[in-house]
């Protein structure tokens, strides 16, 4: 697989960045090379290695204990913003979001 400049483009701008071109181009080459060495790996030969994996061993659990609670006061005493009860968060999605 290929990382173009594009595909860097689209995957900004799902992640809502604004990307300048030479990060663009820092970013293309960059995944370019990480998708490069993880094909390298693929390609190792794992056929004489045993798995570690020892079903044998039994799964051991934490006995599940109760902790102290907060209050929804003593949570929203740490909040920025709050109204009614609930935080308050700037809006990020206008109305031409697709």
């Amino acid at each position: 697989m290929t990382i173009t400049q594009e595909t860097v483009q689209h995957v900004a701008k799902l992640a809502r960045l604004e990307l300048t071109p030479d990060e663009v181009e820092r970013y293309t080459q960059d995944l370019g090379k990480i998708l490069s060495l993880v094909e390298e790996l693929n390609q190792a030969d794992l056929s004489g290695i045993e798995l570690g994996l020892q079903a044998d061993q039994p799964t051991v659990f934490r006995e599940d204990k109760g902790v102290r609670e907060f209050t929804r006061d003593e949570l929203m005493a740490n909040a920025p913003d709050v109204e009614d009860g609930f935080f308050r968060v700037p809006k990020i999605l206008g109305d031409s979001a697709s």
